[in-house]
Formats: C-alpha cells, structure tokens, sequence
C-alpha cells in the first residue's frame, strides 16, 4: 500500500469518526465487508495493510470489535467476529474461497442497515464496479447512517481508489 493512500485512508477513516453522533469513545465496534469476488492473497494483502494502517495511526484502533462479513452472494452473507489483529496475521482468512457470483449493492446496503448499524465504521473491499439494481433502495438504506459511516475501498488493476458512502456513484 502506497503511503499516499495509507494517509488518505487514515483522514478519511478520522472524517468518518468525528462525524456528529458517531463515535463518542470507549470500544469502537467496526465492520469489514469482503467480497468473495477477489482471489485470496488480494484479500488477505489487503485487510492486513489495511489493520496495520488503522492501528498505528490511533489508539482507538488497538482495541476493536471487528464485525468480518464475507459477501458470497446477495442471499450467503456470513458474520465472523474477530480481533483486528487476526487480520494482520492472515489466519482469519484460511478458509476464505472465491466466489463469483453475481450480487447486488442493495442486498448487502440492506443487510448492513439491519445488522450493523451499531458499527462506527464500515469498511467495503471490493471490486471497481459493484452492481446496482435500485437506486433508490440503495439511497434509501445508505439513510441516515450508512452514507457516513461507510468507506467503499474498490480494487482497480492499477491502483485502490475508496469512496465515502455519501459519494458513492449510483448509476
């Protein structure tokens, strides 16, 4: 990971947390979202930079309840709950396998809107092009939290670009 991105990362990640009514202190509880679309060793590179980043940029970091949710497909989502330094290690991943089948943005914005709205922070690693099918239940569940807890870090062969959820493209 480049340095120019771990510092984009780090400030977008800060902007997400002093969002008024978001995180106030004590245990931060975040969300992972990986899809099972990109090969393994992508994943396992990626989710270990991505934990060493957040943990030597702050102290909140140390300490996380991380909520890991594999997205197979819109209807097999599974939750792991796992210390973020099983992401640096890698061992949270040896049973990871590669899925390409077709899903939506709606159904995973619908399962984050039920199931994770507690997390301050959603973190989505995944492919340059997510699938869209309705607009406005996109829109609809990224209101009024999910839009600004959310970072979309999208792999493209060049390079990682992320978006806020707020910012997300829907078209």
């Amino acid at each position: 990971m480049e340095l120019l991105f771990k510092m984009n990362l780090n400030n977008a990640v800060e902007r997400v947390l002093h969002v008024p009514g978001n995180y106030a202190g004590g245990i931060l509880e975040m969300t992972l979202v990986i899809d099972c679309a990109l090969p393994s060793d992508y994943v396992s590179n990626m989710a270990a930079d991505v934990a060493a980043c957040l943990r030597s940029h702050s102290e909140v970091f140390r300490n996380v309840r991380l909520n890991l949710l594999y997205w197979k497909s819109d209807a097999d989502m599974e939750n792991r709950v796992i210390p973020i330094s099983f992401l640096q290690v890698g061992s949270c991943f040896e049973d990871y396998v590669m899925t390409a089948e077709e899903k939506s943005l709606d159904a995973l914005t619908a399962r984050l809107k039920i199931y994770h709205a507690r997390s301050k922070l959603i973190l989505v690693l995944g492919e340059e092009k997510l699938l869209v099918r309705d607009k406005d239940e996109v829109q609809k569940n990224m209101k009024p939290f999910l839009g600004k807890k959310s970072l979309f870090l999208c792999r493209n062969d060049s390079e990682m670009k992320w978006r806020r959820g707020i910012e997300l493209k829907l078209t």
